[in-house]
């Protein structure tokens, strides 16, 4: 919140993330993704996701997995909330990926 006195505070709330900012995040994700062996919920939080709490890391891969860009795999040791992602033939074609 801006404080009456501070000219320097700025408030972040409810400011609106250019479509450029929001485009550079996803291909991010998606390129750590696609170089990454073990691309988990928790790794992908920490590396391409750091500014998110690990609850918004996964709504937010939830939403790329919804678009049909990335697939969630539960293996036998894994838990829920740390899946492991794969790109999706769609994810792919963006970065000329074949196969």
């Amino acid at each position: 919140m801006k404080d009456q006195h501070d000219n320097k505070t700025v408030d972040w709330v409810g400011a609106p993330k250019s479509q450029i900012a929001i485009f550079e995040r996803v291909v991010s994700v998606l390129k750590f993704i696609q170089v990454t062996p073990i691309a988990t919920t928790s790794i992908l939080k920490d590396a391409a996701l750091s500014d998110m709490s690990l609850r918004s890391a996964q709504r937010y891969l939830k939403g790329l997995e919804q678009s049909g860009y990335i697939k969630r795999k539960l293996d036998g040791g894994w838990s829920r909330g740390d899946a492991r992602y794969f790109l999706t033939d769609k994810a792919k074609q963006l970065f000329g990926v074949k196969g």
